[in-house]
């Protein structure tokens, strides 16, 4: 979400308008986008209708607790910190491109809980 709201101005040049939908409430979601600033519109999904609508999956422990997650959460502590998780934590997340008709153009579905998608990722696939 930090790197979709400080990335803005790049997706914008490209066209894209980014959406993030969370697993909370209205309540829940507030201060987060208090505290991160957010300008991108927040949706608040608690019953994971559009994970389950775009298929992305739950992930596996290794998933989201494996090394290859302990090195990104270590840098966003130091970046901001971590709050208290809200949802299903072993939901993954995905980002996908619906374009103006409708139709889903690219889906990218996380390798694990710290793995996002570049710009470059989601436009060029």
């Amino acid at each position: 979400m930090v790197d979709l709201q400080n990335n803005l101005d790049d997706f914008q040049a490209a066209n894209i308008q980014p959406v993030v939908f969370v697993m909370g409430t209205p309540a829940q979601a507030a201060p987060l986008v208090e505290k991160y600033q957010l300008t991108i519109p927040v949706l608040c999904d608690p019953q994971q209708e559009a994970y389950k609508a775009y298929n992305i999956p739950q992930g596996t422990p290794l998933q989201y607790l494996g090394w290859r997650v302990w090195l990104p959460g270590l840098r966003a502590m130091f970046r901001g910190g971590i709050g208290k998780p809200v949802g299903d934590v072993t939901q993954m997340h995905g980002t996908i491109l619906v374009n103006t008709d409708g139709n889903i153009q690219t889906a990218f579905t996380a390798k694990n809980s710290s793995h996002y998608p570049t710009l470059a990722d989601i436009t060029t696939t």
